[in-house]
């Protein structure tokens, strides 16, 4: 009779210092869980403000676009060139929106797994707006310098180019090497996604990603460890 109540008290008491273990654990992970989301947030801090910065060039992009070609309708190359400012502000204010609101979007209350998701789609956004806004660049700089001219000072840059061939053939040139270096840039972009140079494409990708967004991940890897041990 004693031995067997000795054994049921046993059994009570390890199952009481199990059950405080348990409690212990799960005040540590979410004591964890707090200071890491903390830094997640912090973390990508920058990256919010970089992309707010981002929309509001994309709208300085539409303002000058939209004042050179509703006042120049009469004028081919600056109608093209300040509808393809226009153009180019928006795609790059829904970029920055997309991010902007891909941050906005986290529920840092959500399970580790989910934002961890949440994250690597916020990356992969952030990615294909940058070289959505980023790589046209190469080119875009003809008709940014065109439409400010003439948006600022009412210099049509490209009539000066035609009365001037030192300036036309610097033009020329300059924009032949900025298609060279698009398609350079994909050429490299696809030689850098064969499957045979993984580790290299996605080095590439992670410094892409930007120290933002790298710290993040981090943050949530190291939490996701702590929650498998």
């Amino acid at each position: 009779m004693d031995t067997t109540m000795e054994l049921d008290e046993l059994k009570q008491a390890w199952q009481t210092l199990d059950k405080r273990l348990q409690q212990q654990n799960a005040m540590q992970f979410q004591l964890l869980r707090d200071k890491r989301i903390d830094k997640m947030k912090s973390s990508l801090r920058p990256l919010l403000i970089g992309q707010i910065v981002q929309i509001l060039f994309g709208a300085w992009m539409v303002l000058i676009g939209v004042d050179v070609w509703a006042s120049h309708r009469d004028v081919p190359h600056l109608l093209i060139a300040g509808i393809v400012m226009h153009v180019y502000g928006v795609a790059t204010i829904i970029a920055g929106g997309i991010v902007c609101g891909g941050i906005a979007g986290i529920d840092h209350a959500a399970p580790v797994l989910e934002l961890q998701r949440r994250l690597a789609k916020l990356r992969k956004q952030y990615l294909l707006g940058g070289m959505w806004v980023g790589l046209p660049w190469w080119v875009m700089w003809v008709p940014f310098i065109m439409t400010l001219a003439m948006s600022a000072t009412g210099i049509d840059i490209y009539a000066v180019a035609r009365a001037s061939s030192p300036l036309a053939n610097w033009l020329n040139i300059s924009l032949g090497v900025g298609v060279l270096g698009l398609f350079a840039t994909w050429v490299f972009h696809r030689w850098s996604r064969h499957p045979s140079r993984a580790a290299f494409g996605r080095k590439l990708e992670d410094d892409a990603a930007g120290g933002s967004l790298r710290k993040a991940q981090a943050e949530l890897d190291a939490l996701r460890a702590y929650q498998n041990e």
